[in-house]
């Protein structure tokens, strides 16, 4: 039996669900797979246990960032490491997947040796905490991923 956890990819684009998953299984995860938006991912996730998510970021009728923050707000789900992919992103898109709990970013198309070290990174972290909620946070006392403390 293998120890790679299976994988949930989660994309409006079903090629590129193919895709995603073949390239998951050209890694040694054997067991990937997808649907096609967010409420089909978390009926499966809610029914099925997962080692990682990997959603799109622009879907109907939930977005990734939606996705993403039903599966922190749930206590069963909170840990769920959580991988956004999309073509481009702005530094508003990144801000805002950070605050909501994302682990990494990954632009389309995939660079195999970049996913790696992103699953890597994703899948040795720490589990998470839950914290009292916070009220709005300026933007000048936010941990950008990219930049650092500012």
């Amino acid at each position: 039996m293998s120890e790679a956890p299976p994988i949930l990819i989660v994309d409006d684009q079903v090629k590129l669900v193919r895709l995603i998953t073949e390239l998951m299984n050209r890694l040694g995860f054997p067991e990937v797979e997808g649907v096609t938006d967010g409420p089909q991912a978390l009926e499966a996730l809610r029914s099925k246990r997962y080692g990682l998510v990997i959603s799109d970021l622009d879907m109907e009728p939930m977005d990734g960032i939606q996705l993403l923050r039903e599966i922190r707000s749930d206590d069963v789900l909170m840990n769920m490491p959580f991988i956004l992919t999309e073509t481009s992103f702005s530094f508003e898109d990144i801000n805002v997947a950070h605050l909501a709990g994302a682990d990494a970013f990954i632009l389309k198309p995939f660079d195999l040796s970049l996913l790696k070290t992103k699953l890597k990174q994703v899948l040795n972290g720490r589990p998470r905490k839950r914290e009292t909620p916070v009220g709005p946070i300026s933007s000048l006392n936010v941990d950008f991923p990219l930049l650092g403390k500012m």
